[in-house]
């Protein structure tokens, strides 16, 4: 039901395409997404139980947004934007960059994080989850505030590698800052 109304909702907002734009477009956002704009959303909220077994995890919610726009004269790109929330930080820190799709035949997205902040890779596990890998960690920001982040906003030990879980897109609003899309996307319930 997720998948449909992901697949539903990339097609009814931006027009079905031809032939896939790139090597993880099936995976990612579902055979036949077309060449034209497409979206997925991914999460994970961890239990207090996990929490308590994984003692160096600092994140407590991850959520993925990745965004494919028409290409471009033939080129494919990839937008990543991350939402994780840490213990003991209460607001959403945010994460964004532009990606690449590796052709190593493991359907991976290589994304840089804005301003030299790091590197997190993506790579569908399988129909309905991500694998999220951020080996050296990556520069997180408040976007509702100026203030300096707190220490407490980073990626501790075992925050190297993540499952998330397909989502509807709705899940993903507080990445969205195009306030078309975000309309768009929040019309589609």
């Amino acid at each position: 039901m997720i998948r449909a109304s992901v697949l539903a909702l990339a097609g009814s907002i931006l027009a079905a395409g031809g032939a896939l734009a790139g090597p993880a477009d099936d995976a990612l956002f579902g055979p036949g997404s077309g060449t034209d704009r497409a979206l997925a959303c991914f999460v994970r909220h961890y239990d207090a139980a996990h929490l308590a077994s994984h003692p160096q995890q600092n994140v407590t919610d991850m959520l993925v947004l990745v965004d494919r726009p028409a290409p471009v004269e033939g080129d494919v790109w990839y937008t990543l934007a991350l939402g994780v929330n840490f213990r003991n930080v209460a607001a959403q820190m945010q994460v964004s960059g532009g990606c690449g799709a590796m052709d190593d035949g493991t359907k991976l997205l290589g994304c840089g994080v804005d301003c030299d902040g790091g590197q997190i890779d993506v790579r569908p596990r399988d129909a309905n989850s991500v694998l999220v890998d951020i080996p050296f960690g990556a520069r997180t920001y408040n976007p509702s505030s100026d203030a300096e982040d707190p220490p407490e906003a980073a990626f501790g030990e075992d925050d190297k590698l993540f499952r998330l879980d397909r989502a509807d897109l709705n899940q993903c609003l507080s990445l969205v800052y195009d306030d078309e899309l975000k309309a768009k996307i929040a019309a589609v319930r």
